[in-house]
């Protein structure tokens, strides 16, 4: 592991982090401190858009809600997941009940958290996940 990742801090090549959910203050936020902690940070506000650019773009992680209109959180997860390169998955939700949990790991999501987040706790478990799926 790098050290400046030992350190808590981004790693140094910038990894690219696609952010899904309809609330746009929500990722209009998490999206400038997650830059500000050195990721490159995407949002998208509805699942078509998310689907296009994970058909698109090369995405190191995604963040998603479960709620989405028109398609559900658990679709959008599946889509990430099963591509030639899978993208590990991080579900934040305002519903974090145990059925939704274990759907969305059945899904593909490494880790379910209980909105709000602080960014203390989404970057930690961002480098957690990261280095799961490094390994």
């Amino acid at each position: 592991m790098p050290q400046n990742e030992r350190d808590g801090e981004a790693p140094s090549r910038r990894v690219r982090i696609l952010l899904v959910d309809d609330e746009r203050d929500l990722v209009d936020a998490y999206t400038r401190l997650l830059a500000r902690a050195g990721y490159d940070c995407l949002g998208a506000f509805d699942p078509d858009q998310a689907i296009a650019r994970i058909d698109a773009e090369l995405f190191d992680l995604m963040i998603t809600d479960l709620s989405l209109p028109r398609r559900s959180g658990l679709e959008i997860i599946r889509r990430a997941r099963s591509g030639a390169r899978p993208v590990p998955v991080i579900v934040m939700t305002g519903h974090n009940t145990p059925d939704l949990n274990a759907a969305a790991r059945e899904a593909g999501a490494d880790t379910c958290l209980l909105k709000p987040v602080s960014i203390r706790e989404l970057t930690l478990v961002i480098r957690e996940t990261l280095a799961r799926h490094a390994k």
